[in-house]
C-alpha cells in the first residue's frame, strides 16, 4: 500500500472486498440452512450489503489513518511538540484500555476481559503511532518537512520484525497479566489499582514499542538474514498462537465470536490484496463509484434485514451481520427502547419508548404495545383442578423430592442413553413412571427451582429484592406460598438439604418457609472458580448422608424431604472408581452422572432397609440441563434448547403400576401433583397441571393439556421466551433481535422451521399461543384483580362516580368523582374512597398524583399511594382510559373531632399542575373532591 493511499480507491477495495466475502458467506449459510428461494436470496443480499459497507468504512478508516500518519512524518517539529504529541497520543490509548478494563469489570470471564483490554491497547497503539507525529506537527503549526539526509531510512528489517513486535508483546503482556489475575466483579481498589497500570501502560506503551523498532535502524542484515527474520518471528508467533489455543480452548478460546472475528480478518486482507494490486488505483472517478457503491449497499442492507429469516440465519451462523445489525439499530433507535423502525426492529411507533415489538402488552389499556396488531386480554391466571387419587395408592406416604443440579434427560439409561451412567435411576424408572417429555421452564438454578417450589412460572412469582443477600438473585416475596408450607399444612414432618450457597438459610429466599430441617451446610462443599458459572468441589456423597439421617430420625413419621444434588455441574471432577468415559467435558459430566446416581442408590437402599419403600413417593427431575455444543452452545444459562432444558420426569407412586407418558410436563406440576397425591386440599396458588391422572393412566378429556411456557432472562436486556407441546418447540429471541425459531423435537440437530413450508402449518400457531401466553404473564398476578375491576377502556363502560366532580388536572386528567364508602368515620377507624380519572393525554414524565386530607385547625393527613396499588403506574395511562383508584384510609386516633375535606393533585418537585377550573381548587391547586365528618 503506497503511503499516501488513495481515499476513493481505498473505500472501492474495501467495497469491493466486502462484497466478495459476504457473497461468499451468505452463500455459505444460506446453503448450510436449506432456505426457501426468497430467504437464500435475502441472507445472500444482506450478507453482500453489511459486509460491504462494513469494508468500505475499514477502507475509509484506514485512508484517513494512513494520511494523518503520512502528514505527521512529514514535519520535524521541536522536541517539547513531539513531547506533547506522544502524550496526547498516549492518553488516547491510555484511555481506551482504561475504558475497556471499566467495560469488563463484571465480566466472569477474566482471560476473555484481559484479552478485550489488551486489543483496546493495540487499537490506541496503532492509533497513537498515526496521531502522535500529526499531534507533534500540529503543536508545531505545522513545521517544514525536516531535512532528514542524516537519519535512518525508515525502519530496518530488525526493528520492524524483531525489536517492535517484541516490545510490543511485552507490553501487551504485562496489561494481559495485570487484568487476568483478578476476580469478578472488579471494584473498590483493586480496580483503582489495575486501571493506573493499565493507564501506565496505554500512556508509555507508544513510545516504548516506537523506540524499540528504531532500536535496530542502524543494524543491518543481509538478504538471507532479513528473509530469516520475515519468516521466523511470523512463525514463533504463529506457534504461540497454537499452543495459547491448545491450552485454553476449552475454558476460554471457543466462546469468541469467531465467525465475525473470520470474515472480518478475510475482508482487511482481500481489501489489501486489492488495494496493493492497483485495482481501482487508475479508474476515473473512483469517488463517484464509490459513492454509488455505498449508496447501494446502504438501502439493500436496509431492504433485505427486513427478512427475519435473514436476520437470523446470519446472526446465528454467519460473520459481522449480527453485531452490525445490533450497533445499526441502536443508531437509528429514535425512541431508545431497544427497537428501531428498520434493520427489522419492527418498532411500530418509534416516538414512544414504552411500545415496541419487545415490550409487555399490558391486557385490556387499549394500547398496543408490544406491535403485534392487538391489544391484550385479560385473563386471570387459575388452578388447575385435581384429580381423583387411586385407592391402591398409600394414604400415609412419604414424599421423597429429588432435584438434581445440571442433569440432562437423555445423559440417562431410562431416556436411550447407552453408556451405564445411571444404574439406579433406571431400575427407578422400571418401577415407576417416566415422563418422556419432561421439561424445566427455564436453563437456571435461579428460575427453576423456584418454579419447581411454588407450582408458578418465573413471571407469575412476586419477588422481593435482596440487598443483603451475597449474590443479587431475588427472595420470593412473603405472599408465595410453597409446597413446604403445603406439605407441611398437611400433617407431614418437613425436610430440606441444599447443595448450593444460594439457598443459604441466613438468607431466607422463601425455600425455608415450612420446613422443619432445612439445611445447607453442604454447600460449603463448593467453592466458585469464576462466580456461579463454575465451583469445584463434590457433596454427593456428604448429602445422601444427611439424607440417610433424616430418614432414620423421622422413619416413624409421615415426612417430606426434598434433596437437591449439586455434582453434575461445571466443573466436573474425577471421582475413584468411576468409568473412564474419555477425557472430553462431555465425557467427565457423564462420569458426575454416575457418581452421582450411585449415591442416589445409597439413599434408595436405605428406603427399603427401613421398610418405607413401599410408602414412600419419589420424584428424580433436574433443575436444568448442558450443553456440549448443540447448535453451538456450550454449559447452561442462556439458551431454552432441549440440551439446556429438557430434563428427567421420574415419578414412583407405590400402588401404581409402571408406564411411559409422552404428554409434556414440566417443574410447576410438581407441586400440586404432590399435594394431590395426598389428598391434601386444593392449593389455589399452585397454577400447574397435577399429573395424577398421567401417573395413573387415566386422562381427563375436559382437562386440556397445555404446552409448557419456557423463560429466561439476563443480562443486557437479553430476553427469550419459548412454548414446546409434544412434538415441537419455539423460541422467541425477543429482546435485542426480535427473531424466532421453531424446530421439530423428533429432529436434535434439525433445522429452524420458522418462515419454511415445513413448519407453516405449526410454527405461526405455536407463537400466538405464545404471545397469548406472555400478555397472561405480563401483569404481576397480584396486580390482577386490581387492573381488572380499575382500569376501563373503549368497549367497556366505567361505573359512575356517587360524587360527581367537573374538573381537570392540566391538560391530561379529567376528574369524574368519588365514592365514599361513608361520609361519616370515627377516629381510629378506616374508610374506603374510589377516585374516578378519565385520562386526556400521557402524563409527562415525572408527575405524580397526591391526595390529601386536610382538617379543623390545619391538620394535615397525607393520603398518598401509587394508584391501583401501584399495578398501573401513570406511565401506563393512555388517552381514553378511565381509571377507577380504590384505596382504604386509616383516619388516625389522634385526629379533633371535626369536619375534614378531601384533595387530589398532580405534582413534581415544587410544582403543580393547574385545576380547572379555579373554583374547583383550593387555591393551591388542589381539587377539592368530597368532605367527611371525623368523630
Amino acid at each position: 500500500m503506497s503511503n499516501r493511499p488513495s481515499l476513493a480507491s481505498a473505500v472501492l477495495s474495501g467495497l469491493g472486498a466486502g462484497a466478495v466475502v459476504g457473497l461468499a458467506d451468505g452463500v455459505r449459510v444460506a446453503l448450510g440452512a436449506g432456505l426457501s428461494p426468497a430467504g437464500f436470496g435475502r441472507t445472500v443480499a444482506l450478507a453482500l450489503a453489511v459486509d460491504a459497507i462494513g469494508g468500505g468504512t475499514l477502507g475509509l478508516v484506514c485512508s484517513v489513518w494512513g494520511w494523518v500518519r503520512v502528514w505527521g512524518q512529514a514535519g520535524s517539529p521541536g522536541p517539547v511538540a513531539r513531547v506533547g504529541g506522544a502524550a496526547a497520543a498516549g492518553a488516547l490509548a491510555a484511555g481506551l484500555g482504561v475504558a475497556t478494563l471499566l467495560a469488563t469489570a463484571t465480566r466472569v470471564n477474566r482471560f476473555l476481559a484481559a484479552g478485550l483490554v489488551v486489543l483496546a491497547l493495540g487499537l490506541g497503539f496503532a492509533l497513537a503511532a498515526a496521531f502522535g507525529p500529526a499531534l507533534a506537527r500540529a503543536f508545531s503549526r505545522g513545521a517544514p518537512q525536516a531535512d532528514d539526509s542524516d537519519r535512518p531510512a525508515g525502519l530496518s528489517v530488525l526493528g520492524r520484525w524483531l525489536f517492535g513486535p517484541l516490545a510490543l508483546g511485552l507490553v501487551s503482556g504485562a496489561a494481559f497479566v495485570i487484568v487476568w489475575r483478578t476476580r469478578a466483579p472488579l471494584r473498590g481498589a483493586a480496580l483503582l489499582e489495575r486501571g493506573a497500570w493499565v493507564a501506565l501502560l496505554g500512556l508509555g506503551g507508544p513510545w516504548f514499542v516506537a523506540r524499540a523498532a528504531r532500536a535496530g535502524a542502524h543494524v543491518r542484515v543481509g538478504v538471507a538474514g532479513a528473509r530469516g527474520v520475515k519468516v521466523a518471528v511470523p512463525g514463533l508467533c504463529l506457534a504461540a498462537a497454537a499452543g495459547l489455543g491448545a491450552l485454553r480452548w476449552e475454558r476460554d478460546l471457543q466462546f469468541l465470536p469467531w465467525a465475525d472475528l473470520i470474515v472480518a480478518a478475510l475482508i482487511a486482507a482481500v481489501g489489501v490484496g486489492l488495494h496493493r494490486a492497483g485495482a481501482f488505483r487508475s479508474l476515473r472517478r473512483a469517488g463517484m463509484y464509490a459513492a454509488v457503491g455505498l449508496g447501494l449497499c446502504v438501502p439493500l442492507a436496509l431492504a433485505s434485514a427486513g427478512s427475519e429469516v435473514a436476520r437470523k440465519v446470519l446472526s446465528a451462523r454467519g460473520g459481522l451481520v449480527g453485531p452490525a445489525l445490533t450497533y445499526g439499530s441502536r443508531a437509528l433507535d429514535a425512541d431508545r427502547d431497544g427497537y428501531a423502525r428498520l434493520l427489522g426492529g419492527g418498532d411500530c411507533n418509534d416516538a414512544e419508548p414504552e411500545i415496541n415489538p419487545g415490550a409487555l402488552d399490558w391486557p385490556d389499556d387499549g394500547v398496543d404495545q408490544d406491535c403485534d396488531g392487538h391489544d391484550a386480554v385479560f385473563a386471570p391466571l387459575t388452578s388447575p383442578p385435581f384429580h381423583a387419587v387411586p385407592q391402591t395408592v398409600p394414604r400415609d406416604a412419604n414424599i421423597l423430592l429429588v432435584a438434581i443440579d445440571t442433569l440432562r434427560a437423555d445423559r440417562l439409561g431410562a431416556y436411550g442413553y447407552p453408556r451405564n451412567t445411571s444404574a439406579h435411576l433406571d431400575r427407578l424408572a422400571q418401577e415407576g413412571v417416566v415422563f418422556e417429555n419432561g421439561w424445566a421452564h427455564a436453563p437456571s438454578t435461579r428460575y427453576s427451582m423456584p418454579a419447581l417450589f411454588t407450582g408458578r412460572w418465573p413471571s407469575a412469582l412476586s419477588w422481593q429484592d435482596c440487598n443483603a443477600c451475597r449474590s443479587w438473585w431475588p427472595r420470593l416475596a412473603p405472599s408465595v406460598r410453597t409446597l413446604g408450607q403445603a406439605l407441611k399444612d398437611a400433617g407431614l414432618v418437613t425436610g430440606s438439604l441444599w447443595a448450593y450457597s444460594y439457598f443459604d438459610a441466613d438468607e431466607r429466599r422463601g425455600f425455608e418457609r415450612g420446613i422443619d430441617v432445612y439445611d445447607t451446610r453442604r454447600a460449603a462443599l463448593h467453592t466458585n472458580v469464576a462466580g456461579p458459572a463454575e465451583s469445584v468441589g463434590s457433596s454427593a456423597r456428604e448429602i445422601t448422608d444427611d439424607a440417610l439421617g433424616f430418614i432414620e430420625a423421622h422413619k416413624d413419621q409421615r415426612f417430606f424431604l426434598s434433596v437437591h444434588y449439586y455434582d453434575p455441574h461445571l466443573s466436573y471432577e474425577r471421582h475413584p472408581g468411576a468409568p473412564d468415559f474419555g477425557a472430553a467435558p462431555a465425557d467427565l459430566y457423564d462420569r458426575e452422572v454416575w457418581f452421582t446416581d450411585q449415591q442416589l442408590g445409597r439413599l434408595f437402599e436405605g428406603l427399603v432397609r427401613e421398610g418405607l419403600w413401599e410408602r414412600t413417593i419419589v420424584v428424580v427431575t433436574g433443575d436444568h440441563g448442558e450443553g456440549f455444543g448443540e447448535r453451538g452452545v456450550v454449559a447452561h444459562g442462556y439458551h431454552l434448547y432441549p440440551p439446556q432444558t429438557k430434563v428427567p420426569f421420574i415419578v414412583r407412586v407405590p400402588g401404581l403400576p409402571p408406564r411411559r407418558v409422552a404428554t409434556p410436563v414440566s417443574h410447576v406440576d410438581v407441586a400440586p401433583t404432590l399435594v394431590n397425591l395426598l389428598g391434601a386440599p386444593h392449593e389455589e396458588s399452585f397454577l400447574g397441571r397435577s399429573f395424577v391422572d398421567l401417573l395413573a393412566g387415566t386422562p381427563r378429556p375436559e382437562v386440556p393439556i397445555a404446552p409448557v411456557f419456557q423463560e429466561v432472562s439476563y443480562e443486557g436486556d437479553n430476553k427469550k421466551r419459548g412454548i414446546v407441546t409434544e412434538t415441537h418447540q419455539l423460541v422467541w429471541n425477543w429482546t435485542p433481535h426480535n427473531t424466532t425459531e421453531c424446530y421439530d423435537l423428533a429432529q436434535p440437530n434439525g433445522p429452524d422451521l420458522w418462515g419454511t413450508p415445513a413448519g407453516a402449518d405449526v410454527c405461526p400457531a405455536l407463537k400466538a399461543r405464545l404471545r397469548q401466553w406472555m400478555a397472561w404473564l405480563a401483569v404481576p398476578p397480584d396486580a390482577q384483580a386490581q387492573i381488572a375491576k380499575g382500569v376501563f377502556v373503549e368497549g367497556r363502560k366505567p361505573p359512575p362516580p356517587t360524587l360527581p366532580v367537573h374538573a381537570t388536572l392540566g391538560a391530561v386528567v379529567r376528574f369524574k368523582g368519588v365514592d365514599l364508602s361513608n361520609t361519616t368515620v370515627a377516629r381510629g377507624e378506616s374508610f374506603e374512597v374510589a377516585y374516578h380519572f378519565e385520562v386526556l393525554g400521557k402524563i409527562p414524565e415525572g408527575w405524580k398524583l397526591f391526595f390529601h386530607l386536610n382538617g379543623p385547625s390545619g391538620v394535615f393527613v397525607n393520603l398518598d399511594h401509587p394508584p391501583l396499588a401501584g399495578a398501573f403506574p401513570l406511565e401506563r395511562w393512555r388517552q381514553g382510559q378511565t381509571i377507577v383508584d380504590r384505596h382504604v384510609a386509616a383516619v388516625p386516633p389522634h385526629l379533633p373531632p371535626g369536619s375534614y375535606t378531601l384533595y387530589v393533585g398532580l405534582w413534581k418537585g415544587s410544582e403543580r399542575m393547574d385545576v380547572v377550573p379555579t373554583a374547583a381548587s383550593d387555591g393551591s391547586k388542589r381539587l377539592i373532591v368530597g368532605t367527611l365528618t371525623v368523630n
